[in-house]
């Protein structure tokens, strides 16, 4: 009975929900006249005449859309549907840009090229990285254009992301990067007068309750391999650096992973936190990574879990308070369940840096792969 009370529940809501929202699924508008655009009452661009843009619902009065992060919404009464194509950006957008006047938003990597519209002035946007003199951005569903020099990078606090160290790297597979690479990574840092933080200094400087110096930096490794130990932890402590290591805590003393003895005798140098015990997986018949979808009592055991077997193995380590989620992936749920686990900073995937004011449960980080040059490292801790 209680089955069928839910079933129905979910019908009527789904019936009730279409005769509000419009079933459109990235429908392509061309705009008649200039159309300014909205976040809430907030204008924050203005779309011109004749430019074409990927909606991805509507209601009675907008039509709905986005601009770098930002979902925005602006008036059906300027649309017309259109069969032309939107030229939609889908990948990442790791660059946060701040306008402190209106900024002209270009269909090409040139100024002289068609102006799709503007952005408003004190807008944070975000976008891709820059390409020439120029970053691309999602602009009501089509690539837009920024000239560089038209804007202010907010560079924030970069989190990079390690997971395993090799000699030789003899595959493809982006979680692994040569030790000499990584050695010239560090080096650089080093160079450059950046200094290594904790996660629980980014924690209470997120909470404004701290000043961090601008050149300040999180090492951050995933899933704990022996590699952290063998070849990371030499190159880190010969510069002085700290760095975080996530660790997932059934895989302790496992092959290829680090041993308790390791743990011990490298804490000078990590801090060691929370990669959940024994949650790091997919559900093959639902592609969900089992933080999106488990129930957050067996959530949040298998959190506690894995912080108190780190916390027995390093008694006077500081509590563990910070998280990597598996995948990134997380819900609702998972953060609720984190939470009364005393995780109190929880990191994600997603590209891009830190700000004062982001979400502590929803933090970015910035991966590094094989392929990157030393100054594509630069871009990525200056978050351009």
């Amino acid at each position: 009975m209680r089955k069928l009370v839910v079933l129905v529940a979910l019908i009527y809501s789904l019936f009730f929900s279409t005769l509000k929202i419009e079933a459109t699924t990235d429908q392509v508008v061309k705009l008649a006249a200039t159309a300014p655009a909205f976040k809430d009452t907030e204008k924050v661009a203005v779309f011109s005449k004749n430019t074409v843009h990927t909606v991805t619902h509507s209601d009675d009065r907008f039509h709905y859309t986005k601009i770098g992060n930002l979902d925005v919404k602006f008036s059906k009464a300027y649309a017309q549907v259109s069969s032309s194509e939107s030229n939609q950006l889908k990948s990442a957008n790791p660059v946060r840009l701040f306008t402190e006047k209106q900024v002209k938003v270009y269909s090409g990597k040139n100024s002289k090229s068609q102006e799709l519209g503007h952005l408003q002035p004190e807008q944070v946007i975000y976008t891709q990285r820059l390409q020439g003199d120029f970053y691309p951005i999602i602009f009501g569903g089509k690539t837009g254009y920024i000239y560089r020099k038209d804007i202010d990078i907010q560079s924030g606090i970069p989190v990079i992301m390690y997971h395993d160290l090799v000699h030789n790297k003899v595959d493809t597979n982006v979680s692994t990067l040569e030790v000499a690479k990584f050695k010239e990574q560090m080096a650089y840092l080093k160079e450059n007068n950046w200094r290594t933080i904790s996660t629980e200094e980014l924690t209470l400087w997120l909470q404004k309750k701290i000043k961090l110096p601008e050149k300040s930096v999180l090492i951050t490794f995933d899933d704990g391999y022996s590699s952290t130990a063998e070849l990371a932890y030499p190159i880190l402590k010969s510069y002085n650096f700290k760095a975080t290591s996530f660790l997932i805590a059934s895989r302790i003393d496992k092959e290829g992973y680090l041993t308790k003895g390791q743990i011990k005798k490298t804490q000078d140098v990590f801090s060691y936190q929370n990669h959940t015990y024994d949650l790091h997986s997919f559900n093959s018949m639902t592609n969900l990574a089992l933080l999106e979808y488990l129930p957050r009592l067996v959530i949040h055991n298998d959190i506690l879990k894995a912080s108190q077997i780190i916390q027995t193995i390093l008694p006077k380590q500081q509590a563990v308070s910070s998280l990597a989620y598996p995948y990134g992936k997380r819900n609702t749920e998972t953060i609720r369940a984190s939470k009364v686990a005393g995780i109190k900073s929880a990191f994600t995937i997603t590209e891009g840096n830190v700000f004062q004011g982001d979400s502590p449960f929803h933090l970015n980080r910035q991966r590094v792969d094989s392929s990157m040059s030393i100054k594509d490292f630069e871009k990525k801790l200056l978050g351009k």
